[in-house]
């Protein structure tokens, strides 16, 4: 009796282990909750991209994931024709990407081809058309970076760029292995590729970084001010530069407004206000002296420039 007593009850405990597993043994998983999902659009590795940077990755809320998938593709092509050019022209192939997010990717593919349907240049992430004196060249992007070629073909460019802007006809803003400067489109070098930086102030002048210190050049490589600046940012038509803790200005062409011999130099509305120890004076955009470096303070009331001589007492300026 007490064998029987025995066996029914291992019977019954076995039944209930079971029932709480569920019939597989094992927890259940079901939709697109445990991992991502391939809808098998077309490949374009290499090719370019604009929209948002988009990752594939779980946003997980309590013991729920939802994974970002292609919803999408929708593929067409572009013919491009050049302008002034009836040599060549240009098929860009348009794959755009729809994700469950919301968000898309965007991308292209050029080949450029001659009059007659031969190829002239394929894989091209980005291109520019460009004509200087008379003669057309191509500013491309591959998957190995910028180069130059011309109407044949022929490549002009020998190093890696990882940049390349047309500035104005012949002028390249390039960067080469982290460092920028000025090239033609035969890769002569107009402004040393030596620069951490080169801000373009105006269509022929540059903020320059180098080695941490600040300067201005030209497009032709002329040193309007020496890189010797903590600081240089443009304000209306002229630069203030910061220079052992004084402030200066220079005109967008780089000409010499006021030495750096003041503490302070700030926007007041379209005006310029600059203090020298403890007296202020104001500028126009255009970095010419309104009044002279006398007033305790200087404020823009109701568009009217006002200036304190004394305690509490203000006058108009203009």
């Amino acid at each position: 009796m007490k064998k029987i007593l025995s066996i029914l009850l291992i019977l019954i405990l076995s039944c209930g282990v079971a029932n709480a597993k569920g019939p597989s043994g094992g927890a259940s998983h079901s939709g697109h909750g445990g991992g991502h999902s391939s809808h098998g659009g077309p490949s374009h590795s290499g090719h370019a991209h604009s929209g948002p940077a988009h990752t594939h990755s779980n946003h997980s809320s309590g013991s729920d994931s939802h994974p970002v998938y292609l919803v999408n593709s929708n593929h067409h092509q572009e013919e491009v024709k050049f302008q002034n050019c009836d040599e060549h022209y240009a098929i860009t192939d348009v794959t755009t990407n729809y994700y469950s997010d919301g968000t898309q990717r965007v991308f292209t593919n050029s080949t450029i081809y001659n009059s007659d349907g031969t190829v002239l240049e394929s894989n091209c992430l980005s291109l520019k058309h460009t004509i200087y004196e008379d003669k057309h060249y191509f500013i491309i992007r591959n998957s190995k970076g910028y180069k130059i070629i011309d109407n044949k073909g022929q490549v002009l460019t020998f190093r890696k760029y990882t940049k390349m802007e047309e500035l104005k006809p012949n002028r390249i803003l390039a960067r080469h292995d982290k460092k920028y400067g000025v090239i033609d489109l035969h890769e002569n070098v107009i402004v040393p590729l030596k620069y951490q930086n080169l801000e373009q102030n105006s269509e022929n002048v540059f903020i320059a970084k180098l080695n941490g210190y600040y300067g201005i050049i030209d497009i032709e490589n002329n040193v309007l001010v020496y890189p010797d600046c903590e600081k240089i940012k443009p304000l209306y038509d002229t630069m203030v530069l910061k220079r052992y803790r004084k402030y200066g200005l220079v005109k967008a062409n780089g000409e010499k407004v006021l030495n750096p011999n003041y503490d302070k130099i700030k926007k007041l509305g379209e005006y310029i206000l600059v203090r020298q120890g403890n007296r202020y004076g104001v500028l126009d955009g255009e970095g010419n002296f309104i009044s002279e470096i006398i007033y305790q303070d200087i404020k823009l009331e109701r568009n009217k420039l006002k200036g304190m001589k004394y305690k509490n007492n203000w006058v108009d300026i203009l």
